[in-house]
């Protein structure tokens, strides 16, 4: 843990206004339907998970872009009410803030379709400026693929150079290079993120081990598998295991995977072994399944430690 209180962890990734539909389906193409209702709040992978670990205790910062636009005011407002440090945000005036257009079924399940906007112009050079104050101070480091593949890599790489550990929330499915991702140190994807990884398809729990040790063998130390229903599988060199989910009612599972990390990436700043780190990211995970919204839905700690104390109670 940090010896200067409680631990301090970067986020590299993006930052995205959420437009999220309830509606009974997702429609066919050229279909019209009627929907439930609409919601817009603040969101994106990178912004999400800074969220949470500020909620979490952490001190945050977040390294992104944005655009010179409401939406982009709004994200930036709401994520300092937080306290997360929003000063490695760049604010350009020739892009818009990315949105994300989300559908949410009445079976909890989510569809997305995402803009970039101000995220893809983030470059390795700017981002390795805003983080280079910070690196005697950090404890971790968070990264997603919702950047370009030259800011992942630059990260990474610096991450390595400082001695910090890296988490890297390996969604959306991008066909990055094995080389881009393969020296962070824990590496955690979900079913359709491991495939892009590999490059093949996975269609059993089977091939799935198989698919953990090939991400594996590629360089990280850990991988973790995001399984929605069926919880995690941490795959090391020492052996696999899995860690079920903390049974809870679904409202959202949207950010649920941001939830998961961030409170995975908390942890093991914190200094707590891969499993406990696991089970906590789970226990985040459940809140954040448990209401509607992304950024707004990110757990508190005493939220995520009361719902661990009931689960091993």
């Amino acid at each position: 843990m940090s010896t200067h209180g409680k631990v301090a962890i970067a986020t590299v990734g993006s930052i995205i206004m959420d437009l999220a539909v309830s509606t009974p389906r997702v429609p066919h193409t050229g279909e019209n339907i009627l929907a439930h209702a609409f919601r817009k709040g603040p969101g994106g992978k990178g912004a999400n998970a800074a969220a949470a670990a500020a909620r979490l205790g952490a001190g945050s910062f977040l390294v992104g872009g944005v655009g010179d636009d409401e939406f982009g005011r709004e994200e930036l407002a709401f994520l300092r009410q937080l306290g997360v440090d929003t000063s490695g945000v760049s604010v350009r005036g020739d892009s818009s803030t990315g949105i994300a257009v989300i559908l949410v079924d009445d079976n909890r399940e989510n569809t997305i379709l995402v803009v970039l906007g101000a995220n893809a112009e983030l470059t390795a050079e700017g981002v390795g400026r805003s983080l280079g104050r910070l690196w005697s101070r950090l404890d971790a480091l968070m990264v997603n693929f919702e950047v370009p593949e030259p800011v992942v890599a630059g990260v990474i790489h610096a991450a390595n150079e400082h001695g910090v550990p890296v988490v890297l929330d390996a969604g959306p499915p991008r066909q990055y290079l094995r080389d881009t991702w393969r020296r962070a140190q824990v590496v955690s994807p979900n079913r359709m993120e491991t495939e892009h990884l590999v490059g093949h398809p996975v269609e059993n729990e089977a091939q799935l081990l198989e698919a953990a040790r090939e991400i594996l063998d590629a360089g990280p130390q850990a991988v973790v598998i995001k399984r929605g229903r069926e919880g995690s599988l941490i795959c090391t060199r020492e052996g696999t295991e899995a860690v079920p989910i903390i049974d809870i009612e679904r409202v959202d599972t949207t950010g649920a995977g941001d939830a998961f990390t961030s409170a995975l990436t908390v942890g093991i700043a914190e200094g707590m072994t891969l499993q406990q780190a696991v089970r906590f990211g789970t226990a985040a995970g459940a809140v954040a399944v448990s209401r509607f919204g992304t950024m707004p839905a990110m757990p508190t700690r005493d939220e995520v430690d009361a719902l661990l104390a009931g689960a091993t109670g």
